[in-house]
């Protein structure tokens, strides 16, 4: 049986060096002898030249072309689903989008297709249960989570890591050597941070004997990381937009130059610690998200409460000592998306047609 053609969604944020990567590392090695339909949306040139893309694979810059494609396909037999990783909300154009794709998926599995659902995180999963999301994610033969309070709120499939985790250094070419810094990177769309966790990190700082050095992930952080920086007397390298790749390249350089990272963005935090960094989440205002998402990768502890000073310098410095078991956790992290990868190969390979979603073990 020739190999089914395979449907991805791989849009993302544009100005966030962290969406392309993830979808990247969802993207490495999958379907390696597919033609591969690959949904990029309205995305900048950058930000689809990050994904790592194939000569081979087809990339439509339109969702109703890619669904009627997907279709055309779907009827002859020749197609397979895989959903994009990432951030859902459940909005109204989410649920448009989730009743479209359930009927693909209908019809893909009907004609003996592959589908699978991997790496999302729905943003509020505390909300109004969705029966389709459930019917969604239920048939399809592989769907993971990468955290608990959405698969349970989903009410079908399994959780592994943020598919992030699989990027960066390998584990045994990094040391605690030679990381003269404290990097700080924080959110541009919420309040300015308290004088109380200003004066935490410059305690944190003072403690560990490093310099302070603010820098961007996200280009909407830009302005909040040139606050800080006066406010922190640091260095500052802002991401001002631009190529993707670059500058994910020379932030994992910044990465592995620093002893910690203090930071509320998720995927700051774990760049941080594919490049041998100990992440630590200190909020500005506070949020269940990072802590979900980093506990799958048993590094939810890995966090300060910015309002008590004591604390949060006692807890830097106690952590910042814990390098070795922050790779241990990211190896950990990688053995299970990697096995995940090979198990969503076998399936395209087979077109396993039974089963509703399943754990992948």
């Amino acid at each position: 049986m020739r190999s089914p053609e395979v449907f991805v969604a791989a849009h993302g944020q544009d100005d966030n060096v962290g969406d392309p990567a993830l979808r990247r590392a969802m993207l490495e090695g999958l379907a390696p002898s597919s033609v591969r339909h690959v949904l990029v949306g309205a995305a900048s040139d950058a930000y689809a030249n990050a994904l790592g893309l194939r000569d081979t694979d087809i990339v439509y810059r339109s969702r109703r072309e890619w669904q009627a494609t997907a279709f055309r396909r779907a009827v002859r037999g020749r197609a397979a689903f895989v959903s994009n990783a990432g951030e859902i909300q459940l909005n109204r154009r989410r649920r448009r989008i989730n009743r479209v794709d359930r009927v693909l998926i209908a019809l893909i599995r009907l004609t003996g297709g592959v589908a699978i659902s991997t790496g999302l995180g729905v943003r509020h999963p505390n909300g109004k249960h969705s029966p389709m999301l459930t019917s969604l994610v239920r048939a399809c033969q592989i769907a993971t989570w990468r955290d608990e309070p959405s698969r349970a709120y989903a009410r079908a499939g399994v959780v592994r890591p943020d598919w992030a985790f699989a990027l960066g250094s390998a584990t045994s070419d990094l040391s605690n050597e030679d990381r003269p810094y404290l990097l700080v990177s924080m959110r541009g769309d919420t309040s300015s941070p308290a004088s109380a966790w200003t004066d935490a990190v410059t305690a944190i700082a003072r403690e560990l004997g490093l310099q302070v050095r603010v820098v961007s992930q996200v280009e909407r952080d830009v302005d909040r990381g040139e606050e800080l920086a006066g406010r922190l007397d640091a260095e500052l390298h802002p991401w001002q937009g631009g190529d993707h790749l670059t500058a994910e390249t020379d932030l994992r350089r910044m990465y592995r130059q620093a002893r910690m990272v203090i930071s509320d963005r998720l995927h700051v935090l774990i760049f941080a610690a594919t490049e041998g960094a100990v992440p630590l989440y200190l909020p500005n205002v506070a949020s269940a998200k990072i802590p979900r998402t980093m506990a799958v990768a048993d590094l939810d502890g890995f966090q300060a409460d910015a309002t008590d000073v004591e604390s949060a310098v006692a807890t830097a410095v106690s952590l910042s000592s814990r390098q070795e078991d922050v790779l241990e956790r990211v190896d950990a992290a990688r053995a299970e998306l990697a096995e995940l990868s090979r198990s969503m190969n076998t399936l395209l390979d087979s077109r396993v047609t039974s089963g509703e979603a399943r754990d992948v073990d």
